[in-house]
C-alpha cells in the first residue's frame, strides 16, 4: 500500500500568487511581435532529442543530430552503451551527446570507484562528438560551420549525477566563447522549464551569449516544447504591460534564439513517447 501512494504521483503543480503572475506575464510576452529570423541560404536541420531513457524513437531525416542528455533511465554501462551504439547507426553528418542527470556512469565525481572508471573507459563511443563542458566545431557538407558547446551539469533534484547545489553560480566562470548552439542538460529559469526548476544562472549566461539554438533538459519532461527569446528583461508583471503597450508603436522584433526542450520520455510513470524536434537554422 505504501508503495502504491509513493507511486501515485500528480503531475507538478504551482498555485502561488507568483506562478499565476508569471504565466499571465508569459501569454503577453509570447504574445509580441517578432519577425522570424531570415533564412540562409546553406541552412542546416537539425535533429533534437532527450531525455530517452532507454527508448529509441523513430527519428526523421537532417544534417546533425544532437541528444541532450539521460540517455539512459538507470545510468548503468549496459543502458547507456546500448544507447550509444544505437545512436552510432543513425545516419547523420554529425551526432553530439552530452550526458544528463540520469547516465550515473559518465559522471566521475558521482562514482570514483576504480571499477566505475574502468567501465567509463569501455564505452565505445565511435563516431558520436561526446562533449563534457567542451565545444566542437562542426563543418557540415555545404560548407556551413556551426560550433556547439555542451554541459551535462544541471541544479541540484534528487541524488543525480553533474548536479550543483541550486545557489551556486556554476556559469559565471564558463567560456562558451563564439558559439551558434549551445546544449544543456539545465533549463535557464523561466524558459520551458515548470515550478520554477530552471537555472537563473543559465538564463542570464543565455542572454550574454544569445546562441542560434539552445537544447536543454533536465528532469522537466512536462515542459516539452519549442520558444524563441528575442530580448530580455521581465521584471513584473505591470512592467511588462506597460512595455508591451509601447512595443505596438515600435518596430517588430527579428527572433534571436530558438530554445528547444526535446524531452522524448514523459509522464508520471514514463509512459508519454514524444517525437524528436526537427529545426532548421
Amino acid at each position: 500500500m505504501g508503495g502504491d501512494l509513493c507511486l501515485a504521483r500528480t503531475k507538478p503543480i504551482n498555485t502561488s500568487p507568483k506562478a499565476t503572475c508569471v504565466f499571465l506575464a508569459k501569454q503577453v510576452y509570447t504574445s509580441r511581435r517578432i519577425i522570424p529570423a531570415q533564412p540562409v541560404s546553406n541552412a542546416v536541420s537539425i535533429v533534437c532529442i532527450s531525455d530517452t531513457h532507454n527508448y529509441q524513437p523513430e527519428l526523421p531525416d537532417g544534417d546533425i543530430l544532437i541528444h541532450a542528455g539521460d540517455l539512459s533511465q538507470s545510468g548503468t554501462f549496459e543502458e547507456v552503451q546500448k544507447t550509444i551504439l544505437w545512436i552510432s547507426q543513425q545516419l547523420f553528418e554529425y551526432k553530439v551527446v552530452i550526458a544528463g542527470n540520469h547516465d550515473l556512469i559518465l559522471d566521475p565525481s558521482r562514482d570514483q570507484d576504480k571499477h566505475a572508471e574502468i567501465k567509463r573507459n569501455q564505452l565505445e563511443w565511435g563516431d558520436i562528438i561526446y562533449l563534457e563542458n567542451s565545444s566542437a566545431t562542426l563543418t557540415c557538407s555545404n560548407g556551413r560551420r556551426l560550433t556547439v558547446y555542451g554541459s551535462p551539469c544541471s541544479p541540484q533534484h534528487g541524488n543525480w549525477a553533474f548536479q550543483y547545489p541550486r545557489h551556486n553560480n556554476v556559469w559565471s566562470g564558463t567560456s562558451f566563447g563564439d558559439i551558434d548552439i549551445l546544449v544543456t542538460h539545465a533549463p535557464p529559469r523561466g524558459h520551458l522549464d515548470i515550478m520554477f526548476l530552471g537555472c537563473a544562472y543559465l538564463l542570464s549566461k543565455l542572454w550574454q551569449t544569445q546562441p542560434l539554438l539552445h537544447l536543454q533538459f533536465d528532469a522537466l519532461q512536462e515542459a516539452y516544447e519549442r520558444t524563441i527569446v528575442a530580448r530580455g528583461g521581465i521584471f513584473n508583471l505591470v512592467y511588462l504591460l506597460y512595455r508591451r503597450f509601447l512595443a505596438w508603436f515600435e518596430t517588430p522584433l527579428e527572433s534571436r534564439c530558438l530554445l528547444v526542450n526535446p524531452a522524448i520520455v514523459g509522464g508520471i510513470y514514463d509512459e508519454k513517447k514524444r517525437k524528436p524536434i526537427r529545426v532548421i537554422i
